[in-house]
């Protein structure tokens, strides 16, 4: 189901989905999602609701990482508002009822501690009057600041048994202080009259970080956390005072899926994960390299020059591998290693070098970019101008941006042009002479290759062992963006062609036959390919058009401003939410809007 809410500060992350079910909480980095469910109940009038069958009113406290959600049943208003802090691994909530009934508000967890359901404890603790939830070095403490009416753990997923939460349906709970295994838990607590009470999940490695975080939260009060965060936020969107909120959205969206090493993950939402077992909680250094674009462009430093650290030691010979975890190892994949070439996605070693050259042309930063110049610049463009194909001057083949085929790719060759280019600025700006010339002189080559891929009236998308494939592909429109003129009658025809063959009820699909998740005989409309055809219109002077798909993306996203990666010609969203990328290409649009497209380079 759907995400519709992402909270996080870099260590600790929590998605809803559009009925505010928690679904996902990571700690200390995304590389495990230790939450299964975390639902909240309702007791009144002698019936039992989960919030989430109420169809809550859901959605984000402007310019601000706090959700807010609203729900009525029986007569009786629930408001709810969460914030993780902006400094500790907190999650504060609010909880409001309104109405002169006597009420039970219940708090369920459900965790997959290391993302399994076994050796977990679940516990009653005293002496904060809370749940406990842990394994090993990964603690969850959940408590409010009025006295706990019942409690329960118990077991789930073995046995027949469904879970402690269904326990809460009857209104009361069993008191049971223990359990261990595959568990879960419920507390409740007892409300005579409408009132304003607070709660806290905190997220720590032992039971004496949980405690000493709890006394911090005690002694500052949960409403003061939720206050400063709130205030860090408008604050840090400063920045961005003079663009549209939607842009903010997507700034804090972006950074809310940023981890504190620097890793940015594609998405944390694991709904995916019915398809194949896996997820897109990796580092596709394509998707991240827009990121750090977007947040550069709007004058955001820190979290790419953490990104770009967090990069550094990720070469493999002058090369990145398709994706990695959030903790810097290879990821899984799929590409095969007996073709006689690396099994890698040329463009995100190249666009990692590009995504550089942007944020030091902002900043200007010396002292960063002198301790990145040899082992990532001058590698990764090592790598990147040998591996040619001496005959065509174009990259030798890889794995598509789409990742479903091998050959010689428009887009790959373009983004390996853009790298090329932007090391040899870098060497030029160092009075690296020898290797300015090497990699300018290579990119040209490169550049010459590309010629040969506009075939009638449109850029092929690949080059194969059979000859060009013409299929037409959106990639192709921001291919053309990083190497020519946008006035280019070429780029303007494949523009063209790409609008006539793609588009599906006001948005751009990925390319002609696109089997991915369709539901229907039509392929679905992605954001990134309808922001990439709005931003080539930009860049010919065509703001009506441009701002057409804008308000289309716009129209289709999600209530909370949430983008995700594509949506199906009937409205439904069946794959992950939000898509890190979708809120980049937003950003980059929205600042060609204001400032005029340029490619950098």
């Amino acid at each position: 189901m759907t995400r519709s809410i992402i909270l996080g500060n870099g260590r600790l992350t929590i998605l809803a989905d559009q009925n505010y079910l928690l679904r996902e909480l990571y700690y200390p980095l995304s590389t495990d999602n230790h939450l299964h469910m975390g639902r909240i109940g309702i007791w009144v009038n002698n019936r039992f609701y989960w919030l989430h069958d109420l169809h809550p009113e859901i959605e984000y406290e402007e310019d601000t990482l706090s959700s807010k959600v609203k729900a009525s049943v029986e007569g009786i208003k629930i408001k709810i508002k969460d914030a993780v802090d902006m400094a500790y691994e907190i999650l504060s909530r609010e909880v409001t009822i309104e109405g002169n009934k006597e009420v039970k508000v219940f708090f369920a967890w459900d965790y997959h501690i290391y993302g399994t359901e076994y050796g977990d404890t679940a516990l009653y603790d005293p002496a904060t009057d809370g749940i406990i939830h842990y394994k090993r070095d990964r603690w969850f403490l959940f408590t409010c600041d009025i006295p706990t009416y019942q409690y329960a753990t118990g077991y789930k997923e073995v046995m027949g048994y469904q879970g402690t939460w269904k326990d809460c349906e009857d209104g009361e709970l069993s008191n049971n202080p223990i359990a261990q295994g595959a568990v879960d838990s419920a507390i409740s607590f007892k409300i005579n009259t409408g009132t304003t009470f607070y709660c806290w999940l905190i997220a720590g490695y032992n039971y004496g970080d949980v405690r000493k975080k709890n006394d911090y939260v005690q002694s500052k009060s949960p409403r003061e956390l939720i206050d400063r965060t709130e205030k860090f936020w408008r604050a840090w969107l400063i920045k961005a005072k003079d663009y549209d909120k939607v842009v903010r959205r997507s700034l804090l969206t972006i950074v809310a899926n940023w981890q504190e090493n620097g890793a940015i993950p594609a998405s944390l939402d694991t709904d995916i994960m019915r398809f194949n077992k896996d997820t897109y909680n990796y580092v596709w250094h394509r998707d991240a390299a827009f990121a750090s674009i977007a947040l550069t462009l709007l004058g955001y430093q820190d979290f790419s020059r953490k990104f770009f650290t967090f990069s550094k030691n990720l070469l493999f010979n002058g090369f990145l591998f398709q994706k990695y975890t959030v903790d810097g190892f290879w990821g899984s994949t799929w590409h095969p290693w007996t073709t006689g070439y690396v099994p890698i996605q040329e463009d995100e070693t190249a666009l990692l070098i590009y995504a550089l050259w942007i944020h030091f042309r902002k900043f200007w930063d010396v002292d960063f970019i002198k301790d990145l110049y040899r082992p990532m610049v001058k590698s990764a463009a090592d790598f990147l101008s040998t591996y040619i194909d001496e005959k065509t001057g174009l990259p030798l083949p890889s794995y598509d941006l789409w990742e479903e085929r091998r050959g010689v790719h428009f887009f790959t060759s373009a983004a390996v042009y853009a790298g090329l280019v932007s090391a040899s600025k870098f060497a030029e700006f160092f009075g690296d002479e020898e290797y300015k010339d090497k990699y300018f002189s290579a990119a040209q080559l490169v550049r010459k290759g590309l010629d040969t891929f506009y075939q009638g009236d449109h850029f092929a998308r690949m080059l194969g062992d059979k000859g060009f494939d013409k299929t037409v592909d959106a990639s192709t429109v921001l291919g053309a963006m990083l190497v020519y003129d946008p006035m280019d009658p070429r780029v303007i025809s494949n523009r063209k062609v790409v609008e006539a063959k793609l588009t599906v009820n006001g948005g751009i699909v990925r390319y002609e036959g696109d089997w991915y998740l369709k539901e229907s005989d039509k392929p679905n409309p992605w954001f990134i390919t309808t922001l990439w055809v709005a931003q080539q219109h930009i860049a010919e002077g065509n703001i009506e058009k441009a701002t057409e798909y804008l308000n289309w993306v716009l129209k289709n996203s999600l209530p909370t401003g949430i983008i995700p990666e594509q949506i199906t010609p009937s409205g439904n969203y069946p794959s992950v939410s939000p898509l890190v990328w979708s809120h980049a290409e937003l950003v980059r649009t929205y600042y060609y809007l204001k400032n005029g497209f340029t490619k950098f380079i």
